[in-house]
């Protein structure tokens, strides 16, 4: 299978075996997108494509490829909010664009990620840029580590970018970054299994926050970040 097959096949897996498993088959194909956008773990852009007639219209979900580094679980936790998003455009009322609004965080919970303003527990749960971390013992956990218990590649990524993340994409980690959804992007973040983050600074004494044990490499003064 040709590379970008096998990438596009493997996102598009995740998609549907999520789909199953959490909305019970209910969502529509969308069109499934990488795309490196500063602010943006990931996006949902209702309507955005349609076929030659004009009669089919699609939704996209764009996930940035920078975030593939974090870990595995990430990327999944980031594709499920995502397609919260194409629920409630399908399914619910959104709200005006760049709002979560309770209908949305209710489906969140209900699949078994927790909203949160700030991407830790205590957070707002409705607002206009969300974040969230997984639930313990929720759904959403259980499909995770059903696939990482499987010893099947078949919902593995297999190719990752070669580069650390440089200081723009660990701001978005970190949630100091956040174009809001007007612009078509989410911006969330991060945080470590326990809630906590981790201050980095470099040689240039630029500052960032993100998960403990990120290889990160400044865009301004070439050197890498430390924990402070």
């Amino acid at each position: 299978m040709a590379i970008t097959e096998k990438q596009f096949t493997t996102i598009e897996g995740l998609f549907n075996y999520y789909n199953v498993e959490l909305f019970n088959g209910q969502l529509k194909d969308c069109l499934l997108n990488l795309s490196r956008k500063n602010g943006a773990m990931g996006f949902f852009a209702p309507r955005r494509w349609k076929d030659k007639t004009g009669k089919q219209i699609i939704h996209e979900i764009s996930i940035n490829p920078d975030t593939f580094n974090v870990d595995d679980e990430e990327l999944h936790r980031t594709l499920v909010h995502e397609m919260c998003h194409l629920w409630q455009e399908d399914f619910g009322k959104p709200s005006r664009r760049c709002y979560h609004n309770r209908e949305w965080s209710n489906k969140m919970i209900s699949v078994g990620l927790m909203p949160s303003h700030n991407g830790q527990p205590g957070g707002r749960v409705t607002g206009q840029s969300m974040n969230d971390y997984t639930i313990e013992g929720g759904r959403f956990q259980q499909k995770y580590q059903d696939i990482v218990s499987s010893g099947t590649d078949d919902l593995k990524l297999p190719y990752y970018p070669a580069k650390p993340l440089l200081v723009n994409a660990v701001a978005v980690l970190a949630g100091e970054t956040d174009t809001g959804e007007e612009s078509g992007e989410e911006g969330e973040s991060a945080p470590s299994a326990s809630g906590k983050k981790v201050r980095y600074m470099c040689d240039c004494e630029i500052k960032v926050w993100g998960k403990p044990g990120l290889n990160i490499l400044c865009g301004d003064c070439g050197q890498p970040f430390s924990a402070t």
